[in-house]
C-alpha cells in the first residue's frame, strides 16, 4: 500500500515557515498541523505568533490552541495527536519551529517513560547551572535537552543517552517531504524585531495580562519573551528594556535553531 505524503517545514523562528506553509497549501489544497511546542496552546496567540483568524480562513490548520495554560503536554502526546488526526488529512503540512517535534515524527522517538509531572515542574524550577551540575550526560547546549536530561535521569535514574541507544518508535509510517526555510541570518534577526513591534501594535502586553491573571502552570510559560513582558508588567523594567530583551531572547533562540 503507498505511503501517505507528509510535507514537514522546518526552521528558525520569523524565516517566513508559516507563510510558505499556507501557499503550498493553497497550491496542493492541503491542510496545515501545527509543529511549534507554544503554538499548541489556546493563549499566547499573539506572542507565539499563531496563525491569525485570516490566514486560518485560507487553509484548514489543526492542532493549534487545543491545550489549557495548566497543561504540560508531552513530546509523545503531541506525536499521538498527529498520529490521530494526519492520516485522514489531505496532503499534509506540518510546520513549526520545535525541531524536536520534527525530528522526532520523521526518525521516531527514543522509548523514554512519561516524565512524572513533579519532576517537570521542579527541573523548569532550577537555574540552569543546576541542571548541568546534576545531569551525568551533559553534552547538550540547548536548555531545552539540558533539562529533558535531567527530567529523564530523575524519573529512571539512567542517562539520556542510555534510551537513545535504544531502537527508535515511530508514530507516523509516511513519506516524508522536509522543507528547511534557511534565510541569511541578519535577515532573520531583522524580522525577530519587526515582528515583535507588530507584536506590540495587536496588543501582546495585555495578552500576557490576561494569561497572567489564570495564574498558569503550564508550558505555556516557556514562550520566548514572556518573562520580560511579565516584568514590565509589574514595572520591573522600562519599555525599552522589556522590548530589547524580548528581541534579544527571540534572536538568541533563532540562532540556538
Amino acid at each position: 500500500m503507498k505511503k501517505q505524503k507528509v510535507f514537514v517545514i522546518g526552521g528558525p523562528t520569523a524565516s517566513g515557515k508559516s507563510a510558505l506553509a499556507i501557499r503550498l497549501a493553497q497550491k496542493l489544497r492541503g491542510e496545515i498541523v501545527n509543529g511549534d511546542a507554544i503554538q499548541v496552546y489556546q493563549d499566547l496567540c499573539i506572542l507565539s505568533a499563531r496563525p491569525s483568524v485570516e490566514d486560518e480562513a485560507l487553509v484548514p490548520h489543526h492542532l493549534f490552541g487545543y491545550v489549557d495554560a495548566w497543561t504540560t503536554p508531552s513530546i509523545t502526546d503531541w506525536l499521538q495527536q498527529v498520529a490521530d488526526i494526519v492520516p485522514k488529512l489531505n496532503n499534509p503540512i506540518i510546520v513549526g519551529g520545535t525541531g524536536m517535534y520534527l525530528d522526532a515524527l520523521v526518525n521516531g522517538i527514543s522509548p523514554i517513560p512519561d516524565i512524572p509531572t513533579e519532576i517537570r515542574n521542579e527541573v523548569r524550577e532550577m537555574p540552569l547551572e543546576e541542571v548541568c551540575a546534576e545531569v551525568k550526560d551533559c553534552r547538550f547546549s540547548d536548555p531545552q535537552r539540558l533539562r529533558r536530561a535531567l527530567e529523564v535521569q530523575r524519573t529512571t535514574g539512567r542517562p539520556l543517552s542510555y534510551f537513545q541507544k535504544l531502537k527508535k518508535i515511530k508514530y507516523l509510517d509516511a513519506d516524508f517531504y522536509e522543507i528547511q526555510v534557511l534565510p541569511d541570518r541578519e535577515v532573520v534577526y531583522q524580522n525577530c524585531a519587526d515582528r515583535f513591534g507588530i507584536m506590540m501594535q495587536m496588543g501582546v502586553v495585555a495578552e500576557v495580562v490576561d494569561l497572567m491573571k489564570k495564574k498558569p502552570t503550564g508550558g505555556v510559560l516557556k514562550a520566548i519573551g514572556l518573562n520580560a513582558i511579565t516584568s514590565y508588567i509589574k514595572k520591573e523594567i522600562s519599555k525599552e528594556e522589556m522590548e530589547n530583551l524580548v528581541v534579544t531572547a527571540t534572536r538568541q533562540y533563532a540562532k540556538r535553531q
